[in-house]
């Protein structure tokens, strides 16, 4: 039986690649061996399917976009040549980029509901369904004719039907990466390069996003290339593997993926691992010394109890894990507590004794010089091309809130602690040196937000997801720090993998949805 034709969406052979530099600057090769040979081949109406692993996998997603300069010119080709036809048939997915989303201040999520009616938040123009299909922004023309047959179709497979008339900005943040990718694959690219697609969702979102990734896929004949953290991130229906390292692409075996993943396993094993018990709500409300505390708190939009009647005693110096599934109110737990949700000023909570309300004396800038916090929202409004250190310093800055980028520290002094956390950090941190923030692999960009979080020494440190997508070296390096140099600090941190968060005493377990319910629970190292 004759083989079926086959075609070569990519085709690269012997190709070095490099950034393009100021004219006469001489070039800086990504890899330092040339990639020998890399195709994506595919059959009629059967799709590849490629997972890419390895330390410098999100370099090469970039090279399979066509981000990067070849050398020769043509050792990387493309079924489609012209760029018009790249753009319209590549869509590369980093989760960092917010293009197609109004860049705005933290607190934009919640505002959103205290202005807009129910009329109006249904024809927005900045909707899901209408970021999804590219009409948001005004932007009509972008899509003359709206395909609604695989709008609805994608907005069903990848749970988002329910949330089709909401604002785009006021998802959470498992639901956008949702609809980034609803959006990546409307126009039916034929490849769609996508980083980390699993980083920070949970194992039912996890499972949700990647039998969508397949689904969708297979319906509408689109490629996949995907960057992994490790193998055991290999979705069933990855069909071929590429390793990457700094000399470019790596030979690849089964040895090599089942070592790689019993090594993922054996880092997470070294873990430490706790045990909880049930914490009753009473005895947690008699707790002395509390430094953050709800008192039968409710915040309700449109009618909708996001919390109700709910009661949370923090101690000042303890440690409490935020636990739940994507969207059940965990980033609006801590967008209440730094002040950036508008009804944290309706009396729902108090610091210090306290209550928080107009007129009680506190203000946004005095609460926020207190709190040290690494999250995806503040992520997303780091300026691309700041330079690392300025990242960091930015943290010193009293009376701007978490996060203003656009202040440089420039006092000449640092307090003692930030020294010493910048020279423990020192070997770490070095290679950043001339390289913008943007241009930085995910793992040195979340060590720079953490490390800007403990520099000013706060009272409180909130990290939300601020160790997913971190190498594991660093991972318990900054652990390890926490616990050592941070002993008085209260630590509020949001991981979905039980690896990714710091030791902690308490767990606070939130339900979200209809079943609206929250769980404490104490915590007993297993040795």
């Amino acid at each position: 039986m004759p083989q079926r034709a086959r075609e070569c969406l990519l085709k690269i052979r012997d190709a070095l690649f490099y950034k393009p530099g100021a004219r006469g600057k001489p070039k800086s090769y990504l890899f330092s061996s040339p990639i020998r040979k890399f195709d994506i081949l595919v059959q009629k109406n059967k799709p590849a399917f490629w997972g890419i692993l390895g330390s410098r996998r999100a370099d090469f997603l970039k090279v399979v976009a066509s981000e990067f300069c070849s050398e020769p010119p043509l050792s990387r080709s493309y079924t489609f040549t012209s760029e018009d036809s790249k753009h319209r048939n590549i869509q590369f997915i980093d989760f960092r980029d917010t293009s197609g989303l109004d860049r705005c201040h933290m607190a934009a999520r919640y505002e959103a509901y205290s202005f807009k009616g129910q009329l109006e938040m249904a024809d927005d123009v900045n909707s899901v369904r209408n970021f999804i299909t590219g009409r948001n922004n005004y932007n009509h023309n972008k899509a003359s004719t709206p395909q609604d047959d695989i709008s609805d179709m994608l907005l069903a497979t990848l749970n988002l039907t329910h949330l089709q008339h909401k604002w785009i900005n006021t998802l959470s943040n498992g639901q956008m990466r949702r609809a980034r990718i609803a959006k990546a694959m409307y126009d039916r690219p034929r490849i769609l390069v996508i980083n980390d697609p699993f980083l920070g969702l949970d194992l039912k979102a996890t499972c949700l996003v990647s039998d969508a990734l397949q689904k969708i896929a297979l319906k509408l004949n689109i490629s996949i290339v995907a960057g992994l953290r490790n193998s055991s991130e290999l979705p069933s229906w990855v069909t071929n593997v590429a390793f990457v390292d700094q000399s470019g692409i790596a030979p690849v075996d089964e040895k090599k993926i089942s070592d790689e993943r019993e090594s993922g396993v054996a880092f997470a094993s070294r873990m430490p691992s706790f045990s909880l018990s049930p914490l009753d709500i009473s005895n947690n409300l008699n707790l002395t010394a509390a430094l953050i505390q709800f008192d039968k708190a409710s915040v309700i939009y449109k009618g909708e109890a996001i919390l109700k009647n709910f009661s949370w005693k923090i101690e000042r110096g303890s440690k409490w894990r935020i636990m739940g599934e994507n969207g059940s109110g965990k980033t609006t737990l801590i967008s209440l507590i730094t002040a950036d949700h508008p009804q944290s000023w309706k009396s729902v909570l108090s610091i210090d004794g306290v209550v928080r309300r107009p007129g009680s004396g506190a203000n946004y800038f005095d609460i926020n010089n207190k709190i040290g916090i690494s999250s995806p929202e503040l992520h997303a409004n780091v300026p691309f091309r700041m330079v690392p250190r300025n990242v960091v310093l930015n943290g010193l800055i009293r009376d701007v809130g978490n996060s203003n980028f656009s202040i440089q520290f420039k006092d000449a002094h640092l307090p003692p602690f930030s020294q010493y956390i910048l020279q423990q950090f020192e070997l770490e941190i070095s290679h950043c040196d001339g390289i913008s923030f943007g241009d930085l692999s995910i793992s040195s960009q979340k060590l720079l937000l953490f490390i800007r979080a403990i520099l000013k020494n706060p009272e409180i440190l909130v990290l939300d997801e601020a160790f997913s997508g971190m190498d594991e070296n660093l991972v318990v390096k900054c652990h390890s720090f926490i616990a050592k140099h941070m002993v008085t600090t209260t630590m509020l941190a949001i991981g979905h993998l039980d690896w990714e968060v710091p030791a902690h005493d308490f767990v606070l377990k939130l339900e979200g949805g209809t079943k609206q319910s929250y769980e404490f629970f104490s915590t007993d190292r297993i040795v």
